[in-house]
């Protein structure tokens, strides 16, 4: 059976997540020999409390009855209040119950919110670099992305309004601006308050969607920070939520905060794909909230990264000649630019190779060239050892590409 004459026409727009295809291979190669991966975006394991979880699990378990059943498409009732204070509490964002929906990650947030504003040929405005995952899912859905730069204090707002008044000019619809304004990924950069209230302003004067991708609010290191939604007084930012990178990514429970009428309509159409988040881990978070253990499993986390995050540069600093990156104040990320003259996605399959250190390459996560220079490097789930021998030994690649 030849199936390419019955598909659809969004295949034409499929193409896997380079991540994932990386994290594949990594793990192949991991079964023969010892790998040092800077690939994963994810936290240590060792920092995940699982115990805890285990004996609230088995409390859950125990005491709701319903804990095996389907609840409601957008999280069972207790959660959704429980997420309403904890945006509240820590984003100073007041929420009530109603604007939340529970979701499978952000993951799962991100593709619904796509689902619900693209059409095919509207004109959305995203980081360069941006969440690859990001740029993957929208372009599914036709979405005509333009990057914009992004500083040391994160995204070019100027520039943003620029290339805004120019496609509006040319009568190109432009409905979406997504940011990830606290430990950029892959940037690592974490937006100012300034550029915050900026972007807010841009957005109500063009009337535009922000699209907040929340997932690292909650690993910062230095500072503090308010996110978009705190200075939104028209309802412009969708705010995208994840408990997965504190409390674990493999727990997927995400959430959307937005105005109810967009909460209805993302039940309607999340219900016939997925019927609800899985209902035990919605118990376990909202447990976890309630009885107020987010702190210090966060606490942990911070405290562990920062350690890994000053680790990873002072080895940088050490050991890696002929390369610019920025002390990364939140996120789990260092965006490292190679010397001009190194592609690398050449670079990063050497270093795999010939020195068993697994990094990403940066090209992925550009609508550009501009890029093809860069690496990422996770610092959460390797241990401080690992760091600096994997950094000394990127730093001898360097040379050898030198």
């Amino acid at each position: 059976m030849d199936y390419s004459s019955k598909y659809s026409y969004r295949v034409n727009y499929v193409r896997p997540s380079p991540i994932r295809t990386l994290v594949s291979k990594i793990s192949e190669i991991s079964a023969a020999r010892r790998v040092i991966s800077f690939a994963a975006g994810e936290p240590d394991p060792g920092v995940i409390p699982r115990g805890l979880y285990a004996r609230i699990l088995a409390e859950v378990l125990e005491e709701e009855e319903k804990s095996c059943n389907y609840s409601p498409t957008e999280g069972i009732p207790s959660l959704r209040r429980a997420i309403a204070s904890f945006m509240e509490d820590y984003e100073g964002v007041k929420s009530v119950e109603d604007e939340i929906i529970v979701t499978i990650g952000g993951s799962q947030a991100i593709d619904l919110i796509g689902k619900i504003f693209i059409d095919p040929g509207d004109h959305v405005i995203v980081e360069n670099p941006s969440y690859v995952n990001t740029i993957v899912n929208w372009e599914f859905y036709g979405a005509r992305l333009v990057g914009v730069g992004v500083e040391s204090d994160g995204l070019n707002v100027d520039r943003l309004e620029s290339v805004v008044k120019s496609l509006l000019s040319e009568g190109r619809r432009v409905k979406l601006v997504y940011t990830i304004p606290t430990g950029h990924n892959p940037a690592g950069v974490v937006m100012s308050d300034e550029k915050r209230r900026h972007l807010i302003e841009v957005a109500s004067r063009y009337d535009l969607i922000v699209v907040e991708d929340g997932a690292y609010n909650h690993l910062v290191y230095e500072g503090s920070f308010k996110p978009l939604s705190y200075y939104d007084k028209e309802g412009r930012v969708v705010y995208v939520g994840s408990f997965s990178k504190v409390l674990g990514t493999g727990l997927r429970i995400g959430w959307i905060r937005a105005r109810r009428e967009l909460v209805e309509l993302l039940k309607a159409i999340k219900g016939p794909s997925d019927m609800c988040a899985p209902v035990p881990l919605q118990h376990l978070v909202e447990r976890i909230l309630r009885k107020r253990l987010f702190d210090e499993i966060k606490k942990k986390a911070v405290e562990e990264y920062r350690r890994k995050r000053d680790a990873m540069i002072e080895a940088l600093d050490e050991y890696v000649q002929g390369v610019a990156y920025n002390k990364p104040l939140g996120g789990m990320f260092v965006m490292v630019r190679l010397p001009s003259s190194i592609d690398s996605e050449e670079f990063a399959n050497i270093l795999l190779e010939k020195y068993s250190v697994a990094v990403v390459p940066g090209k992925p996560f550009y609508l550009d060239d501009s890029g093809k220079n860069t690496i990422r490097l996770n610092f959460t789930m390797v241990s401080l050892g690992e760091i600096t021998e994997g950094v000394k030994k990127i730093g001898v690649a360097v040379r050898m590409f030198s």
